[in-house]
């Protein structure tokens, strides 16, 4: 097809123009590389470095519970031998008893006192009631505790945790996107008044198109913030259904503290039962022996009393340390949770500026992208204008290579993704 005269010489000019825009090479540096990419942010760091600390935290801990296990097996082996001399000592009054011969009314005094300690060891059966009771009311404790966490499980218990500002935010944010669209509509008209083609077919298809995309990323952020205000009160939620567990798992402790006094107790009445059950039997044997054996029997009894007592005291003192690990595994957990808390929120903060600064960067890069490419699009607008006048049909439209999508909506994506990610690994 001939070039019109009238256009020659703007065709030559376009092709000088073309050649020396199309022969030049175009410096990717400017918006391509590392540049472009957010660092860690200090926060972030912190909380990495505070990680890192604190792996292997709970070995003082775990060292002070196997030392207090270790000392308490020890104190029970005491016990234990303790209790070996106790039956020495009853065996030796057995034998001392044996050959005593004494009065019948010596017998009968020794009588007396067996009926005594019987007396005793009923009243400690009757202790018994009270820790029984006790035992119950805690296991009714807990009881209520897990039916109260029963009622925040489900699909609906996240709903007492949302925000009562959420839709707020949502409406105030939808509306200065809403107003940050209408600005943008309003550039495709007055470009389109300044290019002569105001309510042509082209600019209907612009701002059909503007206003499709605008609609898309609109949704895309209300449903990016509904979601995140989902998980963080489904978050909440399960965070009071643990406490709700922990409740329990205390509740049932002072259960089994309750059950233990009970069964003290009634070792109590058989230590009892056990100390008449010696004194029958001295009595008996006191029936043929005289008030010189009685006296060294007796002894020989009290001193066995004596080391039963020693040997009470000393499980004691395991019981104790006993009680010495459970608290040192308490400190340990409650360190540690306290501590995935801190680097959760540090990490979600850190991640939150780091998107922020992602975006900025993004913003340059796409500002380089743009001018680096600027001259091939107005060549090409240049070229379809001189097309159609010359009676031709005009090429595809220029797309500026440096669109994309918004640098606020990557950065709300990139912060709400590390967020959670920080969330999973240390909350």
């Amino acid at each position: 097809m001939a070039i019109p005269d009238y256009l020659e010489n703007t065709v030559k000019d376009y092709a000088d123009q073309a050649k020396a825009a199309y022969s030049a090479p175009i410096n990717t540096g400017t918006f391509t590389g590392r540049q472009f990419v957010a660092g860690e942010d200090p926060l972030q760091t912190q909380a990495i470095n505070m990680a890192q600390q604190g792996v292997g935290s709970y070995s003082p801990y775990l060292q002070a519970a196997q030392a207090a296990q270790r000392t308490g097996a020890g104190q029970l082996g005491l016990a234990g031998q303790t209790l070996g001399g106790a039956y020495g000592a009853l065996g030796q009054a057995g034998s001392a008893l044996g050959g005593v011969g004494g009065t019948i009314n010596q017998a009968g005094s020794t009588l007396g006192r067996a009926g005594s300690a019987l007396g005793q060891a009923g009243s400690a059966y009757g202790g018994m009631g009270q820790f029984q009771a006790a035992g119950a009311g805690a296991a009714q404790g807990a009881a209520n505790i897990a039916g109260g966490a029963a009622g925040m499980t489900g699909p609906n218990a996240y709903k007492q945790f949302m925000s009562p500002y959420q839709q707020q935010v949502i409406d105030a944010t939808l509306a200065e996107y809403d107003k940050q669209g209408a600005a943008g509509a309003q550039q495709i008209k007055d470009s389109a008044i300044s290019s002569g083609n105001f309510g042509g077919g082209r600019e209907g298809a612009q701002l059909g198109e503007y206003q499709a995309n605008r609609l898309a990323d609109r949704a895309a952020l209300q449903g990016s913030m509904l979601e995140r205000g989902f998980g963080q009160a489904n978050q909440l939620a399960q965070q009071n259904f643990a406490n709700q567990g922990d409740l329990f798992g205390m509740q049932q402790g002072l259960g089994g503290m309750a059950s233990n006094l009970f069964n003290q107790q009634g070792q109590m009445g058989a230590a009892q039962q056990g100390l008449a059950g010696a004194q029958q039997s001295l009595a008996n044997a006191q029936l043929g022996r005289g008030t010189a054996m009685q006296n060294l029997a007796q002894s020989q009894l009290g001193r066995g009393q004596a080391i039963q007592g020693l040997s009470a005291a000393q499980q004691g003192l395991a019981g104790a340390y006993g009680n010495q690990i459970n608290q040192q595994f308490g400190l340990s957990d409650f360190q540690r949770q306290g501590m995935g808390q801190d680097i959760s929120a540090l990490g979600s903060m850190g991640a939150i500026r780091q998107g922020l600064n992602q975006a900025q960067l993004t913003a340059d890069q796409q500002a380089a992208r743009t001018g680096a490419y600027e001259p091939y699009g107005r060549l090409t607008q240049f070229g379809n204008v001189l097309t159609g006048l010359g009676g031709g049909y005009a090429g595809q439209q220029y797309q500026d290579p440096g669109s994309g999508g918004s640098p606020f909506q990557t950065a709300l994506g990139t912060a709400t993704g590390l967020a959670g990610l920080y969330g999973k690994i240390f909350g």
